[in-house]
C-alpha cells in the first residue's frame, strides 16, 4: 500500500475521530482504577504517539478558529487501540455515546473532506506535523453549499468541543456566542438603516485608528472624524426636513405580519394583520421628526377569519378584534380556506397599494361565498404587469412565532424566492438600546414616544411594528450609550456585578464596531433546516444534562492523600468507585436479569473469600462452604462484566 501524499483527500467512506478528543479519552470516559491503568500503559509519558497514528487535517471554516485546522485520526485506528486494551488489560473500551458526544465520531461523505498530513510516531511530534500543513490558499478549494454549511459548521463545533477543556471552553463559547448574537442584532439594525437610506453602504471594516504624531490638534481631530465616518461609527445628523441622505439599498418593500390566535387554543387563528411600506414611496419625501412623515406611507390591512369571529381573548390578553384603527383602514372578512391565498396576495404586486385592488367584504356573512366555492365575492384583482420581482423584507415583533402561525395555516413565507431576509423589531430595539432582554411592542412604542391604541389587534400591531422599525432606525442614529464606570469607585460588594456590566459593555462595543454596514442579508432558514437545528440544540441540551447527572452520581476516589484525580473525596479504597442512590434502579435491573441460584452462588462466593481472608489472618474461624463448580464460576465472571458495564462511560 503506497503512502498518500500530503494534502491528498480522504475517501468519502472514511470515518475519523478528533485527535485532541482521543488523547483525552481515558480521563473523560473511564473512571477509577481503569482510567489510571489505561492512562499509564497507553497514553501518558509519550506512550500515546508510540503506537503510531495516521494524522489528517481539515479546515473548519469557523471564524473563531482563525483558519486553524482540526487534526483527525482514522476511527479504525482508535478501534484497534480499544481492542488491544481489552486483550491486554481486560478493560472493555467503547466509543462515547453519539447522542451525548456527537463530535467524537465524524464522517465526511458530504461536503469538505479531510486531507492526509503524515504519521505521528515517537520520532515525529504533533507540533512538527502541524508545521507541515500547507497553506489553504495553495490547496484545491472545496465548495460548501449554502444549505449544507450549517450542518458542516455544527459538526466542526462538536468536534472541537470533544477535545476541549469542558469548563473553560464552555465559558469561552458562551461569551463568543453572546458576542455573535449581539453582532447579529447590530448588523440587522445597520442593514435596515441602509434599506431606508439613512446609512450608506460600503463602510470599511473596523480597525484601530492610528493617529499621526506630526499632525496638530485640528488635523488629528479631522482625521479621527473622517475615519469614524468611513467606518460607520459616527453618522451625520439626519435632517428631518430633507430627503434621505443616501440611496435606498436593494429597493426593498417591507411587509409586516402579525397573527392573533385564540388564547385557549393556539391552532385557532382569529386575525391576520399585514402592513406594507414601499421604499419607492419614500423617495424625495422628508422623514419628518422621528420618521412621522414616512409612517404615513404605511399600508395596513386587517383580515378576520369568519369561522372564528366569535372567539374572544379575555383572560391572558385583552383582545380587541373590533378596534382596527381608522388611520389604518377597515377590517376585511375572509374564510379560513382562502386565508393562505389572501396572505400570499399581499406579498405580490400591487402589494396592497390603494386603488389597485378590491378589498374583501366588510361583512362576515359575505366571506367565502364566491362562485368558485372557495373564494370571496370580492376577490382582489391582480393587475397584469411585466415588472420584475421586488426584494421583500419580512418584518415582525418576535417574527418567528408569526412565521410558525402562517406555516400552520398553510402558507410558508420562507419559500418566497424574492424574500431578502426577516427583520425583528425586538432585535432592532435591543441593538439600539444595548439591552439583552426583549421588550414588548407597547414598551418599544412608548420608548419611541409613539402613540398606539388597541394593541393585540393584528392589523394595528402589524402597522405599529412598521412604525417601530422606522422610529428605531432613525433614533439609533443619535443614540449614545453610557461608558463603563470606573471599578475602583465601587465597593467590594458591587465589584462582581460591575465586572459583569463591564464585560457586557465590551461585548456590545465589539458587536457594534465589527458589523460595519450590516453585511449581506441573512436568509431565513427553510422549515427542514429549522427542524434540524432545533433537534440538534435539544440533543445537546439532553447531553449536557445527562453528563451533569452522571458526574453527580458517580464519585471517583483513590484513597489516601488529597491530591490527584479524585483526591480522596470518594469512599472506599484505591480506585474504588462508589455510587449513590440514583443508580439503584440500574443495579436492580441487572439483578432482575440474574437467576436466583446465581445470586445465591455469588453471595456464597463472597462468603468463601471472607473465610479465606480470615484463615490467612487468624487460625480457625469461618464456616465451611462447599466448592463451586467451574460452570458456576464462568457464569459469575460474566455477571461481573455485566456489573462493570455501568462504570464504563
Amino acid at each position: 500500500m503506497t503512502t498518500p501524499e500530503i494534502g491528498q483527500l480522504a475517501s468519502p467512506k472514511d470515518r475519523f475521530c478528533p485527535y485532541a478528543a482521543v488523547t483525552k479519552w481515558p480521563y473523560r470516559h473511564l473512571y477509577g482504577e481503569s482510567s489510571t491503568l489505561v492512562s499509564d500503559e497507553y497514553f501518558a509519558h509519550g506512550k500515546f504517539r508510540s503506537h503510531g497514528w495516521t494524522i489528517y487535517y481539515i479546515h473548519t471554516l469557523l471564524e473563531f478558529q482563525e483558519d486553524k485546522p482540526l487534526l483527525l485520526v482514522p476511527l479504525q485506528e482508535v478501534e484497534d487501540l480499544f481492542h488491544k486494551i481489552y486483550k491486554e488489560l481486560g478493560i472493555y473500551c467503547t466509543f462515547p455515546n453519539i447522542t451525548r458526544h456527537s463530535g467524537f465520531q465524524l464522517d465526511f461523505d458530504d461536503g469538505p473532506r479531510p486531507r492526509y498530513l503524515g504519521r505521528l510516531t515517537e520520532y515525529c511530534s504533533i507540533l512538527e506535523l502541524q508545521a507541515m500543513i500547507p497553506d489553504s490558499m495553495h490547496e484545491e478549494s472545496q465548495v460548501v453549499e449554502d444549505r449544507s454549511f450549517p450542518a458542516f459548521r455544527r459538526k466542526m463545533e462538536a468536534a472541537i468541543l470533544a477535545g476541549k477543556n469542558r469548563q473553560k471552553h464552555a465559558k469561552e463559547k458562551k461569551k463568543r456566542d453572546r458576542v455573535d448574537t449581539k453582532r447579529g442584532w447590530c448588523a440587522q439594525l445597520r442593514r435596515t438603516q441602509c434599506y431606508l437610506g439613512v446609512r450608506s453602504r460600503g463602510t470599511v471594516d473596523k480597525e484601530d485608528f492610528i493617529g499621526n504624531p506630526n499632525q496638530n490638534y485640528e488635523e488629528a481631530k479631522a482625521a479621527q472624524e473622517a475615519y469614524e465616518k468611513a467606518a460607520g461609527l459616527k453618522l451625520p445628523d439626519l435632517i428631518p426636513t430633507e430627503k434621505a441622505p443616501h440611496p435606498f439599498d436593494q429597493d426593498v418593500i417591507f411587509v409586516s405580519v402579525d397573527v392573533e390566535a385564540y388564547e385557549k387554543s393556539r391552532n385557532i387563528i382569529t386575525e391576520i394583520g399585514v402592513s406594507t411600506l414601499d421604499t419607492r414611496d419614500l423617495e424625495n419625501v422628508p422623514p419628518g421628526e422621528g420618521g412621522q412623515e414616512w409612517m404615513k406611507k404605511i399600508r395596513a390591512r386587517h383580515f378576520r377569519i369568519a369561522e372564528h369571529g366569535f372567539y374572544r381573548n379575555t383572560e391572558y390578553v385583552t383582545g380587541c378584534a373590533d378596534n382596527f384603527e381608522e388611520k389604518f383602514g377597515t377590517s376585511e372578512w375572509i374564510s379560513l380556506k382562502e386565508a393562505p391565498e389572501v396572505v400570499a396576495s399581499c406579498f405580490r404586486y400591487p402589494f396592497s397599494a390603494p386603488g389597485k385592488y378590491v378589498p374583501y367584504p366588510h361583512d362576515p356573512k359575505m366571506a367565502g361565498t364566491g362562485t368558485s366555492g372557495c373564494g370571496s365575492l370580492c376577490i382582489p384583482t391582480i393587475e397584469k404587469t411585466s415588472q420584475p420581482k421586488r426584494n421583500i423584507v419580512l418584518v415582525g415583533h418576535d417574527i418567528k412565532a408569526d412565521i410558525d402561525y402562517l406555516r400552520n395555516m398553510g402558507y410558508d413565507v420562507t419559500n418566497l424566492s424574492n424574500l431578502l431576509e426577516a427583520v425583528d423589531t425586538v432585535d432592532l430595539f435591543r441593538a439600539m438600546k444595548h439591552e439583552r432582554n426583549p421588550r414588548n411592542l407597547g414598551a418599544v412604542l412608548l420608548e419611541l414616544e409613539l402613540v398606539a391604541w388597541h394593541l393585540h389587534n393584528a392589523g394595528n400591531d402589524a402597522g405599529y411594528t412598521l412604525e417601530a422599525l422606522i422610529g428605531i432606525s432613525i433614533a439609533a442614529l443619535s443614540t449614545t450609550h453610557n461608558p463603563a464606570p470606573d471599578p475602583s469607585s465601587l465597593d467590594l460588594a458591587a465589584a462582581e456585578a460591575q465586572a459583569r456590566l463591564i464585560e457586557d459593555l465590551e461585548e456590545w462595543e465589539i458587536a457594534d464596531e465589527e458589523c460595519g454596514d450590516g453585511g449581506n442579508a441573512v436568509k431565513l432558514p427553510s422549515y427542514e433546516e429549522m427542524i434540524d437545528r432545533r433537534e440538534f440544540d435539544q440533543s445537546m441540551r439532553r447531553a449536557n444534562r445527562a453528563e451533569a447527572k452522571r458526574n453527580a452520581n458517580f464519585v471517583k476516589g483513590r484513597g489516601g492523600g488529597g491530591g490527584g484525580k479524585g483526591g480522596g473525596s470518594a469512599k472506599g479504597g484505591d480506585g474504588e468507585i462508589t455510587f449513590h442512590d440514583a443508580n439503584e434502579k440500574q443495579l436492580k435491573e441487572v439483578r432482575s436479569r440474574t437467576p436466583p441460584h446465581l445470586r445465591a452462588a455469588k453471595h456464597q462466593d463472597k462468603k468463601r473469600k471472607g473465610v479465606d481472608d480470615e484463615e490467612e489472618g487468624e487460625e480457625g474461624g469461618g464456616v465451611p462452604v462447599p466448592p463451586l463448580s467451574q460452570k458456576t464460576k464462568d457464569r459469575l465472571a460474566a455477571l461481573d462484566d455485566d456489573y462493570d458495564d455501568y462504570f464504563i462511560i
